[in-house]
């Protein structure tokens, strides 16, 4: 009996189940052995690659492989208000709640005395409601900032024929208000996250504005670069995500009894 190729290259990688046994017959057997022989001589020949070193790339590289497989974000029921015309109002909205806001805190504390005469007065929205408002226009706006990011990111330029990115920076500069607007109302709110991750979109935002409206390949590469060594797009993404997960969130029903 003699051992087949197959046996013998499993003998080779220390793979075959009997080892012991072909040991034993490559010690008696001469052609056997000198069948291995030749196979080992073959085998050694043939060295595993080296694995290549990740250069200072490779998180950019890996993104750009996997950003066009992640699942689309469904459109909140809030999401109309996102759109291009409706901006404006949004953010004019917002300024004259946060300055009610500010002139109510200011008049209860100069005139602790003054109660409200009026017995038909409308109730003040409660502390809940004014969290609510707050996080679903920070999520619509943190959307908003996600898709300028996203279209400075895929942006494509050659060196003869740079990218322009004026439109882009056009957008960002429409966020830069009311990014600062919600940032400050969350640091009042005393959401210490929210503001952080506002505070570091701001900053690059003010960055893609105030860079130039055309860009080399090598200049959009270093955008890149320095948003993905922030994870700026993922963190937004995921606050997004949890803003609207709280907003979708059914309230716990308060007992009346």
């Amino acid at each position: 009996m003699h051992y087949t190729e197959d046996d013998l290259i499993l003998y080779y990688y220390g793979e075959h189940r009997r080892r012991v046994q072909v040991e034993q017959h490559l010690t008696d057997c001469t052609p056997c052995r000198a069948l291995y022989g030749d196979i080992a001589a073959s085998l050694a020949l043939v060295t595993d690659p080296g694995v290549p070193e990740r250069g200072e790339q490779y998180g950019l590289e890996v993104w750009q492989r996997i950003r066009h497989q992640l699942p689309e974000q469904e459109a909140p029921w809030w999401a109309v208000w996102t759109r291009p015309h409706r901006l404006a109002l949004a953010g004019a909205m917002a300024v004259l709640v946060l300055a009610a806001f500010v002139a109510g805190r200011s008049w209860r504390q100069a005139d602790p005395q003054v109660q409200p005469t009026s017995a038909a007065t409308e109730p003040a929205p409660t502390p809940d409601a004014r969290e609510r408002v707050r996080r679903a226009a920070v999520g619509d706006h943190l959307e908003e900032s996600e898709g300028v990011l996203l279209d400075f990111m895929n942006a494509y330029g050659t060196a003869e024929q740079p990218a322009n990115v004026s439109s882009q920076q056009q957008s960002a500069a429409d966020l830069i208000s009311t990014n600062r607007l919600y940032r400050d109302a969350s640091t009042a709110a005393g959401d210490e996250v929210v503001a952080a991750v506002l505070d570091e979109l701001e900053r690059n935002l003010l960055e893609l504005v105030h860079g130039p409206a055309t860009l080399t390949p090598q200049e959009l590469d270093q955008i890149r670069l320095r948003l993905d060594a922030a994870a700026l797009l993922f963190r937004v993404r995921v606050l997004s995500d949890r803003l609207r997960e709280r907003e979708t969130a059914s309230p716990t029903p308060r007992n009346t009894i």
